[in-house]
């Protein structure tokens, strides 16, 4: 009910915008009524020059947006100048996008409905939150002039029709371009031409030549079914089922490439990005889908491995076409080289083995981190260990994880020997240190950002991450990452050339049987001397003092000469807390650095004192000691003085 009333009113609005000079016959036809209106001069004659006043005279209904003279005069629609057949067929094309087959009115109109002209290209309606009514970008501001054969509605625009569609299809039209040869040959050589010139749509991120070069991609060595099924994946991992308008582009937006393989964009300040491509050229629009132009050759993301079913090793840090690029030559000349032995077209390397093992090499579904490591012939060591440890079981399981797992070499160099951990405590030692290899997840290289990271260990303890351009290093000692990204099924490995160490469990502190501090004077310790028993804590414990004070052990009492290697707190600070616990009978003496010359001293006597232990003296008075009452010491001097002042008075008397 609200919706057609909102309709009704809308149509009401409309109808009272027409202007007050519009003489318009119901009985009269749509030519008629436009050149009765006075301001439709120039559409008339428009309509005369493209010969269509006739077909507008016939039986219709038509729906006519009519633009007034001042709207032709703002298009800068000059007829004089369509004085050719291509011309008029142009203004025909444009007289007809004003004409609509059928009959609609003010009140039918909807936000965003679109209807196919007379021309064959669409226009789209839209309703504006103060009721305007616009087709295209131009403005209704007469609506529903009815006529005996359709409507006319005036707007304040001409409009113009879109572009005419493209007539080639995706191949065709980078054919076209001058600048994809190199990608052409490719969907040839791949036998993809034909999938591509399918209905579709599609959308293709298409290299240039110049990528093409900078990949290394030479075709001829594409020469094998096995190859070229490596050429497909390649190519099918530009091509996405569907159509993806740059416009449509939102940075993180991931999408399932024709390969399987999943393709990740970012937006950086405008800029486009597809894996590590930049979109250089958007929106080349075909028949059959759109081309965006890249300056990168795209390659499926790791997550297979490289096996050999020969030796059941695998290539740590081989891609999909290096792992088909294996060769078997004998007394071949290769780049001036004359080889024999298993060559590699893509990273050119050769290995002395055989011709079995050198044709057994296949791309496969990646294993377990566990199988992984023990197939890539450089973790021997690692493996044994996780054995050992009984870790095995949960690096094979679905959980993820990354793991920094050094090599034979390293583990050589860190002096760890497997027979030596028998007992469970050494196991438990030997799981920890394994376990603070071992981060939670699949971290890959790319994932890590510039500078210091911290993550947790499997083992709980915190592990540093340092990568400074393209060096990743790991750990307090700095290990190198010697290979990235080698993929398992339930996680990564990365390569590292040292053991990491765990760091140190922190000792609790002791407790304090006695503690020592600062007097308010700052030239005392207080108390300056106690007594504690054998194996107790004494601790020196002052925050904020307004001098800086140490604890520094002397060979004596009140000594200026400092204990070699004696204890100490360290260097003089406002802040302190050092605590030393005392095992045997002793008299520890100690002095503040700082302020020795004004006798800073303090004494501990442990148990029975030991050997340095003599009988005390009388204690000086000390003034700063007594701060429970002061005064008190000072009051009672001045009551002896003064006694013995009355006491010599007094004696001469007797």
């Amino acid at each position: 009910m609200e919706r057609a009333l909102a309709t009704l009113i809308l149509a009401s609005l409309l109808m009272t915008a027409l202007p007050l000079n519009v003489t318009a016959a119901e009985t009269d036809d749509i030519p008629t009524n436009a050149a009765a209106t006075g301001y439709h001069d120039a559409l008339v004659a428009a309509l005369t020059q493209a010969d269509l006043v006739t077909t507008l005279q016939g039986d219709g209904p038509f729906t006519v947006f009519a633009p007034t003279d001042a709207a032709f005069e703002a298009a800068g629609i000059d007829l004089s100048t369509f004085d050719t057949d291509e011309e008029n067929a142009t203004l025909v094309d444009i007289l007809t996008y004003h004409v609509y087959s059928g009959s609609v009115l003010a009140s039918e109109v909807t936000d965003g409905l679109t209807v196919t002209m007379v021309n064959g290209a669409d226009a789209t309606f839209s309703i504006l939150t103060d009721g305007t009514v616009k087709i295209g970008d131009a403005n209704v501001t007469s609506a529903d002039v009815q006529s005996s054969n359709g409507i006319i509605h005036v707007i304040d625009t001409v409009l113009m029709p879109p572009a005419a569609g493209p007539t080639m299809d995706i191949p065709e039209t980078a054919q076209s371009t001058g600048v994809h040869t190199a990608l052409v040959a490719a969907l040839a050589q791949a036998n993809l031409v034909t999938a591509l010139q399918a209905d579709g749509p599609f959308t293709v991120f298409a290299p240039t030549d110049q990528a093409f070069t900078d990949a290394g991609i030479d075709l001829a060595s594409f020469d094998t079914p096995e190859e070229n099924e490596t050429l497909a994946d390649i190519l099918l991992y530009h091509v996405y089922s569907g159509s993806v308008a740059s416009t449509q582009v939102t940075d993180g937006l991931s999408v399932t490439m024709l390969n399987g393989d999943k393709a990740t964009f970012s937006v950086t300040d405008g800029a486009v990005f597809v894996g590590d491509a930049q979109v250089t050229g958007a929106d080349v629009g075909t028949t059959n889908g759109i081309i965006h132009v890249i300056d990168k050759v795209l390659m499926p993301p790791p997550g297979d491995i490289c096996y050999n079913t020969v030796s059941h090793t695998i290539v740590p840090g081989a891609n999909n076409l290096a792992c088909n690029s294996y060769m078997y030559l004998e007394n071949y000349s290769v780049m001036g080289q004359i080889i024999t032995g298993c060559y590699n077209s893509v990273t050119h390397a050769v290995s002395n083995i055989s011709t079995a093992e050198c044709g057994a090499y296949m791309w496969t579904p990646a294993v377990n981190l566990a199988m992984t490591a023990g197939a890539t012939t450089i973790h021997t060591s690692l493996v044994a260990a996780l054995s050992a440890a009984e870790l095995v079981t949960t690096l094979s399981g679905t959980d993820e994880y990354t793991i920094f797992a050094p090599s034979d070499e390293a583990f050589a160099a860190a002096g760890i020997d497997l027979a030596s951990f028998d007992t469970p405590e050494e196991i438990a030692a030997l799981t920890n240190i394994l376990l603070y290899h071992v981060v939670a997840g699949t971290t890959m290289s790319s994932d890590l950002s510039e500078g210091m990271t911290t993550v947790s260990a499997a083992n709980g303890d915190d592990l540093m991450i340092h990568v400074v351009g393209s060096s990743v290093m790991v750990g307090e000692q700095m290990a190198n990452v010697t290979l990235a990204d080698v993929p398992a099924s339930n996680g990564v490995i990365h390569v590292i050339d040292q053991v990491l160490m765990p760091p140190a469990a922190e000792e609790p502190l002791p407790d304090c049987d006695a503690t020592v501090g600062i007097a308010p004077s700052g030239l005392k310790y207080s108390p300056a001397t106690v007594t504690i028993s054998v194996g107790d804590t004494v601790c020196w414990q002052w925050t904020d003092s307004s001098m800086a004070h140490n604890v520094r052990e002397v060979d004596g009492d009140k000594s200026t000469t400092y204990t070699q290697d004696g204890i100490t707190s360290g260097a003089a600070n406002a802040t302190v807390d050092f605590r030393y616990t005392f095992t045997e009978d002793t008299t520890f003496t100690y002095a503040c650095e700082p302020h020795m010359a004004s006798g800073m001293y303090g004494k501990v006597i442990v148990g029975t004192g030991g050997e340095s232990a003599v009988i005390a003296e009388p204690a000086p008075i000390d003034m700063d000691e007594s701060e429970d009452t002061p005064g008190f010491m000072a009051s009672t001097l001045v009551l002896a003085f003064i006694g013995a002042v009355l006491m010599i008075k007094r004696r001469p008397e007797e």
